[in-house]
């Protein structure tokens, strides 16, 4: 079995992506098979720091339902029954699908009884994956327009699932959505460890809370990982109190580089770009802890 990683944050900004990319580059160089997946389906950008090229694996799609008008009775339960309200009825006449509501439950074609509601598919996401070295990146982008991510995000973790299957893996690192809605605990389930991503914000401080108190509920395992610690000693500080009050460990403390900052705008991975920098010092210590966490969980 694989050690999973779930890298999660509050809310976007905080360089989850930017901790989740260099920790998988970081420990495929400690001779790791690494699998990185871009769960952030509304905004996926691992491939962009990682400086690589991705390439199309196929649309994700749900069932829509086709109404076979020649066997309607116009009875009105299909839309009757719908939860999404995605159907409506009309006296004597076939219902109207409105399918940007139509969440694919097929509960219409279940109930119809003559048989009129057929198969169909609506497309409302892609799969993509990329290669770099001994680390396989796989990721999911929503549909614009589409208003599904909880939907993209199952069938990327149900692909991630088969590929676990058939490959060897010793790490798995996933890129959580941002915030704590449905995306992001659909990307976390099933993670050994989860990774906090926050800042020494007030901000960083009440969504650190919220995801603390998450974890909590789920039964997950959670750490945390301060970025650009250094901007403010009182609320690093703040951060640091409340982990000491809930006995959570503090992995690791990043502090704001701007060789890191160029790094990241050049598409290179700060522990390749600037190791030394401290940045880059302090995500290869973190890659050391995870490393250590690994192996003592016997892989």
């Amino acid at each position: 079995m694989a050690f999973r990683i779930a890298v999660a944050g509050g809310k976007g900004g905080v360089g989850k992506t930017t901790v989740a990319v260099n920790l998988a580059v970081a420990l495929a160089k400690r001779g790791w098979p690494i699998l990185l997946v871009d769960a952030d389906v509304d905004n996926p950008n691992d491939h962009i720091n990682l400086g690589i090229d991705i390439r199309d694996m196929g649309d994700i799609s749900l069932f829509a339902p086709r109404i076979n008008e020649d066997v309607c009775a116009m009875c009105g339960l299909c839309a009757q029954n719908c939860p999404e309200s995605a159907l409506l009825a009309r006296p004597g006449k076939p219902p109207v699908f409105f399918e940007d509501r139509c969440s694919g439950c097929r509960i219409c074609e279940l109930i119809c009884p003559n048989g009129a509601i057929e198969k169909g598919s609506k497309t409302i996401g892609r799969l993509f994956s990329g290669e770099r070295g001994p680390l396989k990146l796989i990721g999911a982008e929503l549909r614009p327009g589409e208003a599904r991510s909880p939907l993209v995000v199952k069938a990327l973790m149900e692909h991630v699932g088969t590929l676990l299957s058939g490959e060897r893996f010793g790490i798995v690192v996933v890129d959580c959505p941002p915030g704590l809605g449905n995306t992001t605990v659909r990307a976390m389930m099933g993670a050994d460890i989860v990774l906090l991503i926050t800042e020494p914000t007030p901000f960083g401080l009440s969504t650190l809370k919220l995801s603390a108190r998450a974890l909590e509920k789920l039964d997950l395992r959670g750490f945390v990982v301060v970025n650009r610690a250094d901007v403010s000693e009182r609320g690093l500080k703040a951060l640091r109190a409340f982990l000491t009050e809930k006995g959570i460990d503090l992995l690791a403390e990043i502090p704001y580089d701007e060789e890191a900052v160029r790094a990241s705008v050049r598409g290179a991975p700060i522990v390749e770009a600037a190791p030394g920098s401290k940045a880059g010092r302090a995500l290869l210590k973190l890659a050391d802890v995870v490393d250590t966490m690994a192996r003592s969980a016997g892989l």
